[in-house]
């Protein structure tokens, strides 16, 4: 009956022993992955269709690529929320998706920890067809209206807003693409990548296809980019090695294809 019994409560002890250890391991694995915000500031097409959109396909690609390290989670921010965010802090906790450093005054990256570039993409220089502006230089708009977005700084011209070229905001392209078209602005600047995809959804016999003219030298060409808080160097360098296989990974490819993107 004692042994029977010592038998007994060895074998519960054994028990508890191998559900604490499968617990910790569970806590273990749990720990070892970090949820963090995926900021993206683009509310219009491509970036965001529907419920869906090129930067939910981002965040799940680098969710397939960082299992078991990082879980990232979309945030859609309005870009001025951004700004005052990472101006804020600096160590800011998270992972801010497509822009260039030139966006947030960190041209020689020395603010924020970059990855690779990961996509190419053009600012197009949009305006009335029956009133084609062709942009050379940011003194080429002096004397027009400037329909802009909210939070949005554009490169080259934000010391002329207000003196030399007026600026009117809302808080999406598709609205500036009508005040284009009716005459209530001069002229706007927007992602290629974005000014494509609403013609696209659109369709061919909109309005718009045939009264917007875009200038055929772009305000500027430019890589999109990832990037994090220099003192998240460990979360720069996973996300560096997965930027570094996008190119050559059919996954990858695929969405591109999905969004007319090279």
């Amino acid at each position: 009956m004692e042994r029977r019994g010592m038998t007994a409560r060895a074998c519960r002890r054994t028990a508890a022993a191998i559900l604490t250890i499968a617990l910790a391991a569970a806590g273990m694995s749990a720990a070892a992955e970090e949820t963090l915000a995926a900021y993206n500031t683009y509310q219009a097409v491509p970036f965001v269709v529907d419920k869906g959109g090129l930067a939910a396909d981002v965040v799940a690609y680098l969710n397939t690529k960082l299992k078991g390290k990082y879980k990232l989670q979309l945030e859609n921010v309005p870009r001025k929320k951004l700004n005052e965010t990472i101006e804020a802090d600096a160590n800011f906790k998270g992972v801010v998706l497509f822009l260039n450093p030139m966006f947030v005054n960190d041209a020689d990256k020395k603010k924020f920890y970059w990855t690779p570039s990961f996509l190419s993409d053009a600012n197009a220089v949009i305006s009335p067809a029956a009133k084609k502006v062709e942009y050379s230089d940011p003194a080429s708009l002096n004397g027009l209206r400037f329909a802009g977005v909210v939070g949005n700084r554009y490169a080259g011209l934000e010391e002329r807003f207000g003196k030399e070229l007026q600026r009117e905001d809302v808080t999406e392209e598709l609205s500036n693409l009508k005040k284009i078209a009716s005459g209530r602005a001069d002229v706007t600047i927007m992602p290629f990548s974005t000014y494509r995809f609403l013609l696209k959804q659109l369709g061919s016999q909109s309005p718009l296809s045939s009264t917007l003219y875009v200038s055929q030298k772009p305000h500027a060409k430019f890589d999109r980019f990832i990037f994090v808080s220099k003192n998240d160097a460990a979360l720069g360098k996973e996300l560096d090695a997965v930027v570094a296989g996008m190119k050559s990974d059919p996954a990858w490819k695929a969405v591109l294809s999905r969004y007319d993107l090279e």
